[in-house]
């Protein structure tokens, strides 16, 4: 019998409008019985989160630690300076840390110094406010181009910056959850490969979201972290500076990038605590341009700082952190504090930036790997890495630990 297409018995609309209404029961039945679980079991949920091993808010007051440091920074060469880190200065709540470095070896002429107040109350509970300010000449300094094929040789630099930072956070339940923004300008001039200096002055904003369920907010041991980072529109002029006026009108068409990081804290015994951090990133925005439009740079210890950038990117990290206590008090000339204990680390990292989100990205992975040492003073941690890669090696000496 030929089919004439005509339909018999119940419209076709009333068929969609009782299929539509059948999902939604459905998706309601869903949503009703998490709601009833959640409501059950909230108790249980909430005992997997650990517990702090100590408060935060409440460490001591004036712990401080200044040392004269030598050594290799990141795509930088040799430093020789002081490195100093200030907690909770006459139990205000109030951090504070600075440095002051240049290069001493022939690789590169750079000269650095920097100064950050943290953690500064403002009148809501858990509302802080940070600041920073730095400033940077180097007559000789070599950058990598950008791109997943970005070959191994470096382009000298010139210039003098100076970096402001505006950051306010708003912290709730004990730090778990933390909302912040921040405010960045760069001002200063660069020397352009014609040899004409060029002024430079811009803006750059950032929005994060951080979900912190670990033990600890300095040296966590168990739990887990997820930060979430994104771009915002920037002002043209704020208190930090005015933008310059010699950009394009291909560079002024935003750009939004986003960032995702995950940490991992195992403890596989008291001591020992295996840590896995994920970091992608991504950006989104001129996509006519013929420039390679960077979404971030790879966080992989062996090579030197931001080697590797583009549109796309993912890293993946193990690492092994053991723990010596010591519960020594120092009272030294440049060490006031509690040594609680010395950490012995060793890590493994793999990353691969992409124009796009091709299976490429996880082809022909660049890996890190290394060692290092860690003091840990109680609201303060200094950090020394010792990382290689088949480009070479790199030195990071720095405080708090790298996720």
């Amino acid at each position: 019998m030929h089919d004439s297409g005509i339909t018999t018995g119940k419209p076709l609309q009333q068929i969609k409008i009782q299929q539509t209404l059948s999902v939604l029961k459905n998706r309601l039945k869903l949503l009703i019985t998490g709601v009833l679980y959640l409501l059950f079991t909230w108790q249980d949920v909430f005992a997997l989160i650990p517990d702090r091993r100590r408060s935060f808010d409440e460490r001591r007051a004036n712990v401080y630690m200044i040392i004269p440091a030598v050594a290799s920074l990141p795509g930088a060469g040799v430093f020789a300076g002081v490195l100093g880190s200030f907690s909770n200065i006459n139990d205000s709540g109030i951090d504070a840390a600075f440095t002051q470095a240049e290069t001493i070896d022939a690789e590169a002429d750079i000269h650095l110094r920097a100064f950050a107040l943290r953690e500064i109350p403002l009148l809501i509970p858990g509302l802080t406010f940070e600041y920073w300010f730095g400033d940077i000449k180097f007559d000789d300094y070599n950058t990598h181009l950008p791109g997943r094929n970005s070959p191994n040789f470096t382009i000298p630099y010139k210039g003098e910056f100076d970096y402001f930072l505006l950051h306010p956070s708003w912290r709730l339940f004990s730090r778990r959850l933390n909302f912040s923004y921040y405010l960045i300008y760069f001002k200063g001039f660069s020397v352009n490969e014609d040899g004409y200096e060029e002024e430079i002055g811009e803006h750059s904003a950032r929005g994060e979201v951080l979900l912190d369920l670990t033990d600890d907010v300095v040296d966590p041991r168990t739990g887990f972290r997820l930060r979430y980072a994104y771009s915002m529109k920037a002002p043209e002029k704020s208190i930090l500076g005015e933008n310059s006026t010699n950009v394009t009108a291909d560079e002024k068409e935003e750009v939004t990038s986003r960032q995702l990081e995950l940490s991992l804290y195992f403890p596989i015994t008291k001591q020992f605590t295996l840590v896995y951090y994920h970091q992608q990133f991504q950006a989104e925005g001129r996509e006519e341009s013929e420039d390679i439009i960077p979404g971030g740079s790879l966080e992989l210890r062996g090579y030197p700082g931001n080697r590797w950038s583009d549109r796309y990117g993912i890293t993946n990290t193990f690492e092994g952190r053991y723990t010596i206590p010591t519960n020594t008090e120092l009272d030294i000339y440049l060490i006031n504090g509690m040594l609680e204990g010395i950490q012995l680390a060793v890590f493994y990292e793999t990353g691969q930036v992409s124009p796009d989100q091709s299976g490429d990205l996880y082809k022909d992975l660049h890996q890190s790997y290394g060692f290092g040492i860690r003091a840990l003073i109680e609201a303060i941690v200094f950090r020394l890495d010792f990382a290689f890669s088949d480009e070479g090696n790199e030195t990071h000496l720095t405080i708090d630990q790298p996720f």
